[in-house]
């Protein structure tokens, strides 16, 4: 009650905020050393323009066949991120995303710093880049810097019988700085997103291709530290809105990696639900 009665608060004090809880569940293919695993978390956005800050608190479970004898991997993530909106054209943003793990009795703190450009025409197009800067330092004594170049651009009309889409391309140039971290020191990877707005529905088909490690996803909220060479993923998600502030969100993503001595695979299943104040 006190946590709405603040959001509340903000609206009457002209910010606008968003929350948004939500759960994942992950299986891995009979190659894997991991078993499960599972993710709770929830979201936030509050924004009073020129300002937006954006706040992810996250944990995760990783549980490992019982065969391999490997303690349950546990992460906590919190995420905080903050933008600026120069006129109508332009946005910035900075941030932090902290890590920490747990495994047996070894811990780690890691932390990734996030910078990031872009240039927009309103439900046109927009080009940005993004650097994020991942510090390792706790857990091995390493670090990664990623370069991801982005274009995006709107099509089509919401009021067709198609609808409306995004379409999205990045690239990440991912540098790691120390030798047998993992088989490489530098991966090229590409992503893909295409969404479709009709009605209350959203969209999303998400591809990922090319090898990466210790990947910086979804603008700075998603971070890969196990390690594993990723090699393409697949995701569809579908969001459908049951007011106007009110939606939930069901997706499902496959993935290929390489754990080190054999190819996997990972299924991510997530559902979440937003509510706008």
């Amino acid at each position: 009650m006190k946590k709405l009665l603040s959001i509340a608060l903000l609206s009457t004090l002209g910010f606008s905020a968003d929350i948004m809880p939500y759960g994942a569940y992950m299986d891995y293919s009979s190659a894997a050393y991991k078993d499960k695993g599972y993710i709770a978390g929830i979201y936030g956005s509050f924004t009073k323009l020129p300002f937006k800050a954006e706040i992810d608190a996250e944990h995760t479970r990783i549980k490992y066949k019982d065969k391999f004898n490997i303690d349950d991997w546990k992460q906590t993530d919190l995420t905080l991120i903050g933008h600026y909106f120069q006129g109508y054209n332009f946005a910035y943003k900075a941030g932090i995303h902290n890590i920490w793990v747990k495994q047996g009795s070894e811990s780690d703190y890691d932390k990734v710093f996030i910078l990031g450009a872009l240039y927009y025409k309103y439900l046109k197009y927009n080009v940005g880049i993004d650097a994020y800067y991942s510090d390792y330092e706790d857990n091995g004594g390493f670090n990664v810097f990623q370069i991801s170049p982005k274009i995006g651009f709107n099509f089509g009309n919401y009021y067709s019988e198609t609808g409306s889409f995004y379409g999205e391309l990045k690239y990440n140039h991912i540098h790691i700085n120390k030798d047998n971290i993992t088989p490489k020191s530098n991966y090229s990877n590409v992503d893909i997103k295409l969404q479709n707005f009709k009605g209350p529905w959203t969209t999303t088909v998400n591809v990922s291709f090319g090898k990466s490690a210790y990947k910086v996803a979804n603008d700075g909220f998603v971070v890969y530290t196990t390690g594993d060479e990723y090699k393409y993923s697949a995701g569809l998600s579908v969001n459908y809105a049951l007011s106007k502030k009110e939606s939930i969100k069901a997706g499902y993503t496959k993935s290929k990696y390489n754990n080190g001595t054999d190819d996997c695979y990972s299924n991510v299943y997530t559902l979440s639900y937003s509510r706008a104040f």
